[in-house]
């Protein structure tokens, strides 16, 4: 009688070791690279928050009192090297007798290779 052996194949071959450690690798590159878009995604929305604060705050303050100027050409809060500025003036026209006043707020602020800015622009009236 003739014996034969059964051999079982329980492991894994160096192939597919290889093949699912490729595939993981590429795996956790998609999600480090997701999670570094979400940070800078997430610094983006948090400057954006504090510039509008800024200039939300400056219009205001000039609406309260209209010979308010900034006491600061920069924004805490804000990268290196940004820049708080306003304008004001009176409206030409048949609304110049009611002391009607444009006011424009503009924050810029350095980002990436180039500059973000934001502009509030509004018209105030005498109380």
């Amino acid at each position: 009688m003739t014996s034969k052996r059964v051999y079982k194949n329980g492991g894994f071959t160096l192939v597919e070791v290889l093949a699912a450690v490729l595939l993981l690798s590429i795996g956790l590159l998609a999600v480090l690279t997701a999670e570094n878009a979400a940070q800078n995604m997430q610094e983006r929305a948090v400057y954006l928050s504090i510039g509008r604060n800024a200039a939300q705050s400056a219009i205001e303050r000039l609406r309260s009192n209209q010979s308010y100027t900034l006491t600061s050409s920069a924004v805490s809060g804000l990268p290196a090297g940004n820049r708080i500025t306003m304008s004001t003036s009176s409206v030409a026209g048949p609304q110049s007798s009611t002391g009607i006043t444009y006011a424009r707020v503009t924050v810029t602020w350095p980002e990436g290779s180039g500059t973000h800015k934001i502009f509030y622009e509004t018209y105030i009236s005498p109380k």
